[in-house]
């Protein structure tokens, strides 16, 4: 479980983000049996998106298909550089057996190619220029093109890294939520009153509880930010040391709250049920699981009520060049929490009159 968690947290959204990605990491075969202005163009532009595009021949791109040298093969058959000129792209076949994701990946290649191409040759025809002149003031404008690129996908990765934090918050206070129903659960089997009658006082048993429970959190968040930086190779744009204090803070945070949770209701069944309710819906309105951008506007100033929405905010602002006084906010906010939630825990500690060994 400990484990689990943080690699779930990970996979659900490298997964989804990964099935969005682009054609730039595919093997692409390149087949032209119809040599002409516009498919040698369209082959050029392919090889150009794609640095492992490559022109192969029809035999040898077939066998390099079957024996996996190749993600995808691109055929443009005879008849196609006609067609292509009549704006009726035909006779362009794409293949791959990995499955509909790649195939579908590289048709959208190939039909994005295509409608520039077409969008060219059809205005050489009105305007009069040639198609070349076209295409080279394209490829002139590659760098800007590939530069924006370069930054939407970094704009991916930044958000999915978010989005896996986002999740990872509700995971640990979920992790956490077990302390407050261990010792419920003690309390009800009976164990709880048989350790107080050994010389273990109430403040060292409910202590030593509290730091497992820290403990198991923060190795939670130990696996995950390792899984992000070795296993998967995600760049979150902030120094995993700055990740590990704000997750940390969250924690104890987490930890905290699970005793004012424990102290407060009266069995384990609605304790259970006040923590799945509690942290979904936070998880939910703080925008760790649903980026705040998108929300109504009363919702992104409901959203700054909840602790996950800072911890995401503090990433967030790091994500932007921030330093350490520009998260001073954030990090006195969740300590604010953290207080709260001690004074809460602290107070159904010494007056709860159901237990008169926690007076």
């Amino acid at each position: 479980m400990i484990i689990g968690l943080p690699i779930l947290s990970i996979l659900i959204y490298f997964l989804s983000y990964g099935a969005q990605s682009d054609t730039s990491g595919l093997k692409i075969g390149l087949v032209n049996q119809d040599q002409g202005v516009y498919t040698t163009q369209l082959v050029d532009w392919m090889k150009d998106a794609n640095t492992q595009a490559t022109s192969v021949s029809l035999k040898d791109g077939n066998e390099k298909l079957t024996s996996g040298s190749l993600d995808a093969l691109v055929i443009l058959g005879e008849g196609s550089e006609k067609s292509i000129a009549v704006l009726d792209p035909q006779h362009i076949t794409v293949k791959s057996i990995q499955g509909d994701t790649v195939n579908n990946a590289v048709k959208s290649a190939v039909n994005a190619s295509l409608t520039n191409m077409m969008t060219m040759i059809k205005a050489s025809n009105d305007g009069g220029q040639s198609f070349s002149k076209y295409a080279t003031t394209f490829d002139t404008s590659k760098i800007t093109i590939t530069q924006k690129t370069t930054s939407n996908q970094q704009d991916v990765v930044l958000m999915m890294s978010m989005q896996i934090l986002g999740f990872l918050c509700m995971m640990l206070l979920y992790a956490a939520g077990n302390l407050g129903e261990l010792i419920l659960q003690e309390k009800e089997d009976g164990t709880f009153y048989r350790l107080m009658s050994t010389p273990l006082s109430s403040k060292v048993y409910l202590l030593g509880n509290a730091l497992f429970s820290l403990a198991v959190v923060v190795t939670e968040i130990v696996i995950c930010l390792v899984a992000m930086r070795f296993a998967f190779g995600i760049d979150p744009g902030v120094s995993y040391f700055a990740l590990f204090g704000i997750l940390f803070i969250f924690a104890v945070m987490a930890v905290l709250l699970s005793l004012a949770l424990g102290f407060t209701a009266t069995s384990r069944k609605s304790v259970s049920g006040l923590q799945m309710i509690l942290f979904t819906l936070t998880s939910l309105l703080s925008g760790a699981l649903i980026p705040v951008a998108i929300m109504p506007n009363f919702m992104q100033k409901l959203a700054e009520f909840m602790p996950q929405y800072w911890v995401m905010d503090a990433i967030t602002t790091l994500q932007q060049n921030g330093n350490l006084a520009s998260i001073s906010l954030n990090i006195a906010i969740l300590l604010g929490y953290a207080l709260l939630f001690f004074c809460i825990a602290s107070y159904k500690f010494t007056k709860n009159a159901r237990v008169n060994s926690f007076v």
